[in-house]
């Protein structure tokens, strides 16, 4: 029966702006206090931050990378931060003939702004600028040489709560220096001055509106009902009040990004919402929406002007480079894995290739690697909802193994860090995960090899794509399959039907093993980088002991797994191996299958885990990992649920933990890590 009216919802969405602007406009009222590290912070050791506010102004100084003083002649170069903490100086940057401060989103009233700055010319001449603050009369103010001082401006900001000073200076031509030189800004630091009511940024209030309302209205349309469409869209609203707060230039830089990404993400939605409203797909509805909201999270993350990594521009060169042709190459390894360099498998720079049709330039291009592997990530929430409904679990079970997937501590570590070759290695291999879980690769063989893409084909196919991911990712992909090979083989020596058939593991591993190394591993440049690779030595292992050790620790999530900076959420490692030895004695007829891969997919990282006795480092297991300990916290939160109201509160909190977590993983990854 179709609806006839939306009152109701079109009611509770006015309720739902009214409320948000309110707490908006309260939030305005704490007040906002900023500094800005001009040239780099020494106590975080990263640089850049400072750039979304000064418009118009030169490079931080000194150089990323420099040569060591104490080596004159060396070849031994030397980060910013270890030259400055030598000499005690102050990172900087210089200003042009116009700079402009700006800080969006400030809101109404008057801001005391203080600016650390000095001449910075050689000859000890001061420098004369010319100051505008905001709607004030242009300020003249003569900068000396020698030690930075601090200049105290009151500054009213404008109808957009935006605060803006523009410095005008007469440049110094520097000789063997082409660049525009005013005089050297150190730092800026801005408060709130005077009391009383302050008007919001309406602009900013616009965009947290129109996302809060989106967020709204996607619920609605994948089946989050009026309640957890309010929740969802009340916890955005509260959780933009709380940053307006406390970290009003943090949330108001990436505001408009917001807003055009969650425009962006309502029109495939709106697309999907379309062609999934029948009763078939009432099931699957909802993990779609889960999906998007795992891609526009992860999404959000990277698209904040303090996201800055440097493996972004390598990857998009690669892609690049994918685009000309250029499939063989190879990238350094680190010292703990021997150094040296390794074949580069370009895995998810074929899969990117046709969006290069649309992203034509640099930023497009980082863009798409962004973007792509966001989406490829974000599927593994479908592969966890199909594998748990396979395993003949109920919707709840599956959405909320699905749900654990929305912001995972290792992938969102690997975004941080811009590993998107290594994120993208993983997501190619969830189709052959899906093989097998799936029992295409046991009984279900014989019956879906007649369909339109027969199963021996497509199980070589998604071998090979899952060598071909990333290097780090192919050995993880061979230890399942090895762990898979041997259930199999113990399953049949018993007598036993076995759900993954040992014969047609073999046909399929072979095949697109034997696929991989004709299309990529045996090319010439790549045998001379694996030849070169065979004959280098890494550093001492890890004895056996410590390995178990450090390993329970990370699953219990109380340190960090090996060579990584992030603890696994608390809760995920406990409520996965509950779930795991739930679904081991589940009986049902489809979730044979599922327990011989979670079996396989455990053991496969065990093997991994092993090579550390005789390498520095190991594979990321905690990332390739990471789908399987969902799976199986899906299924104990829901065993937790069916335990009264009790458990449906442990539940709840629970599954809270374990994306609050995430979320501020995901915060504090963007906000403090070394970006070089």
């Amino acid at each position: 029966m179709r609806r006839t009216t939306w009152q109701p919802e079109l009611l509770a969405a006015g309720f739902l702006l009214l409320l948000a602007l309110c707490l908006w406009v309260i939030a305005y009222q704490f007040p906002l206090h900023q500094i800005i590290r001009v040239g780099g912070d020494l106590a975080l050791l990263r640089r850049d931050d400072d750039a979304p506010f000064l418009l118009g102004i030169n490079g931080s100084e000194p150089p990323d990378r420099l040569a060591d003083p104490a080596d004159p002649g060396g070849e031994r170069q030397i980060w910013w931060f270890e030259l400055l903490q030598r000499t005690g100086e102050r990172p900087l940057r210089w200003t042009s003939a116009e700079t402009t401060l700006l800080v969006p989103g400030a809101g109404g009233g008057s801001y005391l702004v203080e600016l650390l700055a000095r001449s910075g010319r050689p000859d000890g001449v001061p420098t004369p600028s010319v100051w505008t603050a905001g709607t004030l009369l242009p300020l003249d103010v003569s900068l000396p040489a020698g030690e930075p001082r601090r200049y105290r401006l009151l500054v009213p900001a404008d109808h957009r709560g935006v605060v803006r000073i523009t410095m005008r200076t007469t440049p110094y031509a520097a000789p063997g220096d082409p660049r525009e030189l005013g005089f050297v800004l150190h730092e800026v630091r801005l408060q709130t001055a005077g009391g009383g009511l302050r008007a919001p940024a309406w602009p900013m209030l616009g965009w947290l509106t129109l996302t809060t309302l989106v967020v709204y209205g996607m619920a609605l349309a994948f089946g989050a009902g009026l309640g957890g469409a309010l929740a969802l869209a009340g916890g955005a609203a509260a959780g933009g009040a709380f940053a307006l707060a406390g970290a009003r230039p943090a949330l108001t830089l990436v505001a408009p990004a917001l807003g055009l990404l969650a425009l962006g993400c309502a029109a495939p939605g709106a697309v999907v919402w379309t062609l999934t409203r029948g009763p078939r797909c009432a099931a699957l509805t909802p993990v779609l929406g889960l999906t998007l909201l795992a891609f526009a999270l992860r999404m959000a993350g990277m698209l904040h002007p303090h996201a800055r990594f440097s493996d972004l521009g390598f990857n998009a060169n690669n892609l690049y480079r994918v685009t000309l042709g250029q499939v063989f190459f190879s990238a350094g390894l680190p010292s703990d894995a021997g150094g040296g360099q390794a074949p580069y498998p370009p895995g998810l720079y074929l899969v990117l290739l046709p969006g290069q049709i649309l992203a034509a330039g640099d930023g497009s291009r980082r863009l798409l690697v962004q973007g792509g592997t966001a989406l490829l990530d974000s599927l593994a929430l479908l592969l966890i909802w199909a594998l748990t409904r396979r395993a003949g679990l109920g919707q709840r079970a599956a959405l909320l193994g699905a749900a654990c997937y929305l912001l995972p501590t290792p992938a969102l570590e690997a975004f941080s860090i811009g590993e998107y070759a290594n994120l993208g290695g993983q997501a190619l291999v969830l189709p052959l995960l899906a093989l097998l879980g799936l029992g295409l690769v046991g009984e279900g063989w014989r019956s879906a090899t007649t369909s339109s893409v027969p199963i021996p084909i497509a199980l070589v196919v998604a071998v090979a794509l899952g060598l071909l991911g990333h290097s780090g990712v192919t050995l993880s992909v061979g230890a399942l399959l090895v762990a898979a090979w041997a259930l199999g083989w113990a399953g049949r020596l018993r007598g036993r039907a076995t759900p993954i058939d040992p014969a047609r593991l073999t046909f399929g591993a072979a095949a697109g093993l034997g696929l991989a190394l004709l299309l990529y591993y045996t090319a010439p440049s790549m045998l001379a980088t694996l030849g070169e690779r065979a004959g280098s030595t890494g550093v001492a292992g890890t004895p056996p002991l410590r390995i178990v050790a450090d390993t329970a620790l990370a699953l219990l999530g109380l340190a960090p797994p090996e060579d990584r900076r992030v603890a696994l959420p608390p809760l995920i490692g406990p409520l996965a191996i509950a779930g795991a030895l739930l679904l081991a004695r589940r009986r049902a007829p489809g979730a044979a299958p599922v327990r011989t891969l979670l079996a396989a997919w455990w053991l496969g990282a065990a093997l991994t885990l092993a090579l550390l006795v005789v390498a520095g480092q190991g594979v990321r297991w905690a990332i390739f990992l990471y789908p399987a300990l969902c799976l199986g916290a899906g299924v104990a939160l829901d065993a937790l649920w069916q335990r009264g109201r009790p458990g449906q509160l442990a539940a709840w909190a629970a599954i809270a933990a374990i994306i609050g977590a995430g979320l501020v993983t995901w915060i504090v990854t963007i906000r403090d890590y070394i970006h070089v």
